[in-house]
């Protein structure tokens, strides 16, 4: 709680909710970067998806099948493809293709 005067008002609100606002990103973004895991094995996958929270990065080949088995199996699925990916390739979590996409895979709570 805090006393403002009236003429006061608009600027100190306005200025709280840039503070919060400020602070949820601040929160988010640490969660995020504290909360993102990469593998390339599908066990692997399966045994972080079932044990923590976040997301998991990893390379996908595009296929729509790939993605249906591995939400299937896991009740994960894609939550991010980044427009701008890495000048790097990987083989398909699922089905092992080479594949130049990233995606971050998570589970809906």
């Amino acid at each position: 709680k805090m006393a403002v005067k009236e003429e006061k008002l608009v600027e100190i609100v306005g200025e709280l909710l840039d503070n919060i606002q400020e602070n949820l990103f601040t929160r988010a973004k640490k969660f995020l970067e504290e909360n993102i895991r990469e593998t390339s094995d599908y066990n692997e996958f399966k045994k972080i998806i079932e044990k923590q929270r976040g997301l998991i990065k990893t390379y996908w080949c595009g296929s729509k099948d790939c993605e249906d088995k591995i939400k299937e199996e896991t009740k994960a699925s894609i939550r991010c493809i980044p427009f701008e990916q890495e000048e790097a390739s990987g083989k398909c979590i699922y089905c092992g293709k080479e594949s130049s996409t990233l995606v971050y895979f998570a589970r809906a709570y």
